[in-house]
């Protein structure tokens, strides 16, 4: 295995943990070894790609641009990618300032199109399989409501400067002439159209032709377009070993996984366990609730070969989000410590961050795809050492999603495609 340099090629910076793995996910597909960093109270890891998750996604804007601030100037590294919710949510437009300002770039570029997940700009309007934005369920999130789907819209009211707009016959006319209207834009911030991975292309190389003089802030999409030098490293995840059960643990309200969830138990025949929603959120009850539902899945599990933990289905309490992927990260610790599985399945980025924060690991290494911005990783240290974790935002992927994550944690096949 290539040993990695101290100073990595690229870092990653994200608001969430599972966006700062699938968008990892794409320099390590590139042969990058990558490394997202758990606990911040140690010195940054080796890596080719250091991914960073800020965990600033539903902090108020001011609290979240001081943060990313205050990383990047801790950083060492030549270039740096701004990761981004693919539906705009977060503190997009001040965590892109936070970076101009301590990295002294002039501009960035704002694309959250993703189009294998059907995320598409044009005409400055964001659509989700041809949806406009604003009609989507990701509009009525709880933190980040949104009013509009014009990308530009929603970042001038963030940050109260004027965006500039670069539309999609600007960017298919070439890198070279796209670079000079993206320098002879008067704005910091930019919203660029792209609709196809083509014109993501397209974008990416204008900002190698601008190399330090902008930003790069996309998802998955524009991240799988930036071309990087760089020792290729083949490194493959070994997958022998007894079979043990899996555990999925979802938090997410979103009716993608909760279909995702419908079609794993039909075909799994997982069972669901439900803790009592009022007991969990109640911080007299919380910790007490979370042994309850560790120990009626390490009940569950001794009978059969995996289990899901969710609240998708339950009404979620106003004012209560954060704490339920918190507990129920308390609750997966304590089936761990009585339970030896054979893979972890998270979805959301609140739900992973909450589980990951209390296995003791320092940071998780990025080790191959299974689904399309899906990735599979294993926790570096730690008594849970080698755990296989895989970890999906909560609106991506397809009906079967959950069911191909199965199969592939059960070794069904190679890598799902």
């Amino acid at each position: 295995m290539n040993r990695p340099k101290k100073i990595p090629a690229i870092a990653l910076i994200a608001d969430d943990l599972t966006g700062s793995l699938d968008t990892g996910l794409q320099f390590r597909k590139k042969g990058l070894i990558t490394i997202v960093p758990v606990k911040w109270n140690q010195p940054l890891p080796k890596a080719q790609a250091l991914v960073l998750n800020t965990n600033s996604r539903n902090l108020p804007g001011d609290v979240a641009y001081r943060r990313v601030y205050r990383i990047c100037r801790r950083l060492r590294t030549g270039r740096i990618y701004k990761k981004i919710d693919s539906t705009m949510r977060g503190n997009v437009g001040k965590e892109a300032l936070a970076i101009l300002s301590a990295r002294k770039i002039p501009q960035a570029v704002v694309v959250p199109t993703v189009p294998v997940m059907g995320r598409a700009v044009e005409g400055g309007i964001l659509r989700v399989h041809g949806t406009p934005l604003l009609k989507t369920a990701y509009a009525r999130d709880p933190f980040h409501p949104l009013w509009t789907s014009r990308v530009s819209s929603l970042l001038e009211k963030e940050t109260r400067e004027r965006v500039g707009f670069i539309g999609i016959k600007e960017v298919r006319r070439g890198a070279s002439l796209l670079a000079q209207k993206i320098q002879e834009t008067p704005a910091r911030l930019l919203s660029l159209d792209a609709v196809l991975q083509s014109d993501l292309k397209i974008i990416a190389q204008a900002c190698n032709l601008l190399s330090g003089q902008v930003l790069p802030c996309g998802s998955v999409g524009l991240a799988d377009e930036l071309k990087l030098a760089f020792r290729r490293e083949n490194r493959k995840l070994k997958k022998k070993g007894p079979r043990r059960p899996l555990l999925i643990i979802s938090a997410s309200r979103n009716p993608t996984t909760a279909n995702q969830i419908e079609m794993a138990r039909t075909h799994s025949r997982f069972p669901l366990v439900e803790p009592d929603l009022d007991r969990l959120t109640n911080p007299r009850t919380s910790g007490s609730e979370a042994k309850a539902a560790a120990q009626k899945l390490a009940g569950v599990l001794a009978k059969g070969d995996g289990a899901i933990l969710t609240t998708t289905f339950q009404k979620h309490l106003p004012g209560k989000e954060t704490m339920i992927p918190r507990i129920l990260g308390k609750a997966a610790v304590h089936l761990l410590e009585k339970v030896r599985l054979g893979g972890l399945v998270l979805t959301g980025g609140d739900l992973a961050m909450g589980v990951c924060e209390r296995l003791s690991s320092s940071a998780l290494l990025i080790e191959e795809e299974v689904l399309p911005g899906i990735p599979c990783s294993t926790l570096t240290d730690g008594p849970f050492k080698g755990l296989r974790m895989v970890t999906k935002a909560g609106g991506f992927g397809e009906k079967d999603a959950l069911w191909r994550i199965i199969r592939y944690l059960r070794g069904n096949h190679e890598k799902e495609s």
